[in-house]
């Protein structure tokens, strides 16, 4: 039995979607079936998949890739989350650590549209500017030591 459409060495062609293969039957030569197989050689089965195998083999297939992107993401992360270099990194990286933490809780407030809500985000949205503020002298601090010990 051949499912043309799935191998694409055996039929020579480009990648088919699972969903368009088809099976053709192979022909065997015996004693019995002889008149059978010349009768159905130009007999095709069609197969087609619904809606939950194709959910699945999205899941399967999905579930590879996510666990590869979250792989690489880790190996970012490590890479990235390494020790800081000076005190000044380590400051600015503790202030990206807070403002990360201050868009969460502002992300959580998104759908109350309460008087205390509103309040909230603006503290929020004043805490996060003020450590924006932080960052941008630590930077300027930053650079300024870089040129002099340059």
């Amino acid at each position: 039995m051949n499912i043309n459409g799935i191998n694409s060495t055996a039929t020579g062609s480009a990648f088919t979607p699972v969903s368009n293969a088809y099976i053709a039957t192979t022909p065997t030569k015996t004693a019995a079936n002889a008149a059978l197989t010349t009768d159905s050689q130009d007999a095709q089965d069609t197969v087609s998949i619904s809606n939950a195998g194709r959910a699945a083999l999205s899941i399967d297939v999905g579930s590879t890739l996510r666990d590869k992107a979250s792989a690489q993401k880790e190996q970012l992360d490590n890479i990235t989350a390494e020790e800081p270099k000076s005190i000044i990194d380590a400051q600015i990286q503790k202030i990206k650590e807070q403002i990360k933490a201050l868009q969460e809780m502002l992300a959580k407030l998104k759908g109350d549209n309460s008087d205390a809500a509103d309040l909230q985000r603006k503290q929020i949205q004043e805490q996060i500017m003020q450590l924006s503020g932080q960052i941008a002298t630590l930077m300027d601090k930053k650079i300024r030591d870089a040129k002099e010990n340059a």
